[in-house]
């Protein structure tokens, strides 16, 4: 095979003015609908070129019998037939002088030697003629400036600065669908199926000196060249963090690997030695993958270790003490202006200590205020919240569940009581609402219906959004239930990241911490700002 030195010309797969499909279909369901009918329907308004010699027309455009008789430019070709074909498409592709082919077909080395030969065979020609191959066997390409989602499944990306490349097609549409449910957007994404004639080292360079990425996400399997790669990422990481997920790690997923894409995975030892000398940061699993992406596309960087939690109750933070052990860690210790700061607004039975326990108290004045003084104090590195409590319904949930649902017990199970029920009820709210002389927020633990418009998404998520851009410091809220995790889109986009537990949340932190600590240690001390 031609090693593959020859200039690349990313910027007609990203952003081609031209696109031509060859094996374009009005067929439901062939690979030659399914790529056109997305990328037209994503939003791509570019010049579209049908190339079928059995059809006059696909999707409404005009067909072309062949490549060749496309009398205009082609930024990028399409290739979505059977494997035999695509290298004769190739060459008529290097005729016109296309330099970007995107090839679905496969067939190629994920089925045996005959399908390497081939394989070997197409990438030595495009190589020698200067052309980028995507795949073959890829699921396709989508990019954000030019809205082009030229890919194989159902998918919907939110626009955004994550760039990512995934060695697995099926894989890298899940993440972009997961990505899509936590506010998470890409500018890049690229499934580089069998990387003909690329490595990932190609499209990290590219992505490393692309304006629209601030984050690199990767999905490995294999590398051909490790070495290039880790010179690549050790230019990158001091400016943008890159994260990978490696599959292929354990015997069986190694056998698997070489099966799915036809990659020779990495001995894991020194691939992850690799890693942490590059200053990637590492995913154990997709979960772990798409939180720490996440996490450090919402995120300013974490200028130390140190760690501040506040709970809502104290098992939480036994739980999330036990996370930071674990990870590394290191929980803050509180200075006394501080603890008298927090004094006036938490019982009196309070800690006094890190994690910071409200004790139940669900007065959301003193939640913003105990927010705003861990977030201002200057030994505080990352804030973690577990009390936030967003999400529209719980204000009216709690007064569901704590007013309407025992009225209507009442009245089914103990009717005599009805009466005094509902006047002991009607006490409570009118001094909920009564501001009663030398009222004490420490003696107080229940909502406050007067603060009612503190408890909405808006008035939350602008004070954590806020602290953030001022304090340029991370915080990483934890959800209290599923509902709140229908938030976490909302403050992704905020500049806030959302964890479903404690253990994520830390995980997630101590990675925002690693990679702070690598960046010290390379002399950049640039701080990122919130994308």
């Amino acid at each position: 095979m031609v090693t593959a030195t020859f200039e690349r010309h990313f910027s007609g797969i990203f952003d081609p003015k031209s696109i031509a499909v060859v094996g374009a279909s009005n067929v439901v369901g062939k690979w030659g609908f399914i790529m056109p009918v997305n990328a037209l329907g994503g939003g791509y308004k570019g010049d579209f070129y049908m190339v079928n010699p059995k059809e006059k027309t696909v999707l409404g455009f005009p067909s072309y019998p062949n490549l060749s008789d496309v009398d205009k430019p082609v930024d990028l070709v399409i290739v979505a037939i059977p494997a035999a074909g695509v290298l004769g498409v190739i060459k008529e592709a290097a005729e016109k002088g296309i330099k970007n082919a995107l090839v679905v077909s496969s067939n190629f080395s994920e089925v045996g030697e005959k399908g390497a030969a081939l394989e070997r065979e197409l990438a030595d020609f495009a190589s020698e003629a200067g052309i980028t191959i995507i795949g073959p066997n890829t699921m396709g390409v989508y990019s954000a400036s030019s809205s082009l989602l030229a890919v194989g499944g159902p998918a919907s990306p939110l626009p955004g600065a994550v760039g990512f490349i995934s060695q697995s097609g099926n894989l890298g549409m899940q993440l972009l669908g997961w990505g899509r449910s936590r506010g998470l957007g890409f500018s890049r994404f690229v499934g580089s199926g069998n990387a003909a004639n690329t490595d990932m080292h190609d499209y990290l360079t590219y992505l490393g000196e692309d304006p629209m990425t601030k984050v690199i996400a990767l999905y490995i399997e294999g590398l051909r060249d490790g070495r290039r790669f880790l010179e690549v990422a050790r230019s990158i990481t001091p400016h943008k963090p890159v994260v990978v997920l490696k599959g292929g790690k354990g015997a069986q997923g190694g056998r698997a690997a070489r099966s799915h894409s036809g990659a020779l995975a990495s001995n894991t030892e020194l691939f992850d030695a690799m890693l942490d000398q590059a200053g990637i940061v590492q995913a154990e699993n997709t979960e772990e993958f798409i939180d720490i992406v996440a996490a450090f596309d919402a995120l300013p960087r974490a200028l130390g270790k140190k760690v501040a939690i506040m709970t809502m109750g104290g098992g939480w933070g036994v739980v999330a003490s036990d996370a930071c052990d674990r990870e590394g860690l290191e929980l803050a210790k509180l200075p006394q202006s501080l603890i008298d700061e927090l004094d006036p607004v938490l019982p009196a039975f309070w800690s006094r200590g890190n994690p910071v326990d409200l004790v139940g108290n669900l007065r959301r004045s003193s939640h913003f205020k105990v927010i705003d003084t861990l977030a201002s104090c200057n030994d505080i590195d990352i804030l973690i919240v577990m009390g936030a409590l967003l999400g529209k319904d719980i204000f009216l949930d709690a007064v569901l569940m704590g007013t309407v649902k025992p009225f209507l017990g009442v009245m089914r199970n103990h009717l005599d009581h009805l009466p005094a029920f509902l006047a002991s009820q009607l006490k409570g709210f009118k001094e909920s609402f009564t501001k009663r002389k030398g009222y004490n927020p420490q003696g107080s633990a229940g909502i406050n219906p007067g603060e009612a418009w503190q408890w909405t998404d808006a008035a939350m998520i602008n004070m954590l959004e806020k602290l953030v851009r001022e304090k340029q410091k991370p915080i990483i809220t934890v959800a209290l239930d599923a509902r709140e995790m229908t938030a976490a889109a909302s403050l992704q986009s905020r500049g806030i990241f959302s964890a479903p537990t404690p253990e994520r949340a830390v995980r997630a932190a101590s990675k925002i911490a690693a990679y702070g600590s690598y960046l010290e240690q390379v002399g950049d001390r640039n701080e990122r700002a919130p994308v």
